[in-house]
C-alpha cells in the first residue's frame, strides 16, 4: 500500500455539513470527510487543466477520484480547532444551488429563512490518500498550491503534498491518524459520526483519467458509521512507523469487509 500525505490550509471558516441534518440547523463535521476530500481533489485536477465543472441539486454530476484511489479524510491536529455557531439567513427553496456554483449568474429575488450555522476554524487539516497503484497516486502531487471551494461552505488550498510513501501492514497498539469504522468502536468510548461512501457503477475502476471532464460513474451513496477515540487502540494498521491508518477503515471506504 502507498500513501500521500497532504496539508490542506483553509482560507476561511469551513462547513462540512453533517448528514442527516435538520433544515434549519446546519452542523459541521469537525474534519474533512473522505467523500468531500475526494471531490475537492478531483476538482483541483480539473482546474489544473482549465475545466470548471458546475454543480446541481437535482440529478447532479459527481466528480470524484477513481475508486483505485482511497481518500481517508483530513483532520485538524488534536485540539487545534474550534466550532463557531452563529445565525445567518439562508435560501428557503431546497433546489437553490447558486451558492454552490463556482460561477454565479444573476438570479431572481429569493425568499430567505434564519439558520443556525456552524463553522470549523482550524489552521490546517492533515489528510491521507492511499492506493495500491503508486503511479496513479503520484498524479495527485501536482495539486500542490491549488485551491477552490470546499464542502458546504469555505475555501482551502493544498499547501504541501508528501509521498508516495510505502506502508506495511501490522497489528499494533497505536493512535489512529484517521477515523475508525463502527465495528472497531464497539465497547470503546468514542464520538461517532454518520458517513457515506460512493456506490460505483460496475466497470468504474477502468476510468483512471483524473483530468478528463467526464463525470464519475457514481450511482449514489452508502451510509456507514465511523468515529474517533482519544487514546490508542489495537488494530491492523497500514503504517510507515509514524502514520497509522486502520485497515478496517480503508476496507469500509472501499466497500469491503474487515475484522481488523
Amino acid at each position: 500500500m502507498w500513501m500521500l500525505k497532504l496539508v490542506i490550509k483553509p482560507t476561511s471558516g469551513l462547513t462540512f455539513r453533517r448528514m442527516p441534518s435538520s433544515i434549519l440547523h446546519i452542523s459541521t463535521y469537525p474534519f474533512l470527510p473522505p467523500t468531500t476530500m475526494s471531490g475537492f481533489l478531483r476538482r483541483l485536477k480539473l482546474l489544473e487543466v482549465g475545466h470548471l465543472p458546475e454543480t446541481a441539486v437535482k440529478d447532479p454530476d459527481y466528480y470524484a477520484l477513481p475508486p483505485q484511489l482511497c481518500p481517508l479524510g483530513a483532520y485538524p491536529q488534536e485540539r487545534e480547532y474550534r466550532i463557531h455557531t452563529t445565525k445567518r439567513q439562508g435560501i428557503r427553496s431546497f433546489n437553490h444551488n447558486a451558492f454552490s456554483r463556482i460561477i454565479r449568474p444573476q438570479s431572481n429575488k429569493e425568499v430567505y429563512q434564519l439558520h443556525t450555522w456552524e463553522y470549523l476554524f482550524t489552521e490546517k487539516l492533515i489528510g491521507y490518500v492511499v492506493s495500491e497503484d503508486q503511479k496513479l497516486l503520484s498524479e495527485l502531487k501536482t495539486v500542490e498550491n491549488f485551491g477552490c471551494k470546499i464542502g458546504k461552505e469555505g475555501y482551502a488550498f493544498v499547501d504541501r503534498v508528501s509521498g508516495p510513501t510505502q506502508l506495511i501492514l501490522e497489528q499494533t497498539q497505536a493512535k489512529s491518524d484517521t477515523l475508525l469504522p463502527g465495528k472497531a468502536l464497539v465497547g470503546v468510548p468514542c464520538e461517532a459520526f454518520p458517513l457515506y461512501r460512493y456506490a460505483w457503477r460496475i466497470g468504474a475502476s477502468e476510468n483512471t483519467n483524473l483530468t478528463h471532464p467526464e463525470p464519475s460513474a457514481i450511482e449514489g451513496f452508502i451510509p456507514f458509521v465511523a468515529g474517533e477515540v482519544r487514546g490508542e487502540i489495537e488494530l491492523d494498521y497500514y503504517t510507515d512507523g509514524n502514520v497509522h491508518l486502520p485497515k478496517s477503515f480503508i476496507d469500509e471506504l472501499q466497500g469491503g469487509e474487515s475484522d481488523g
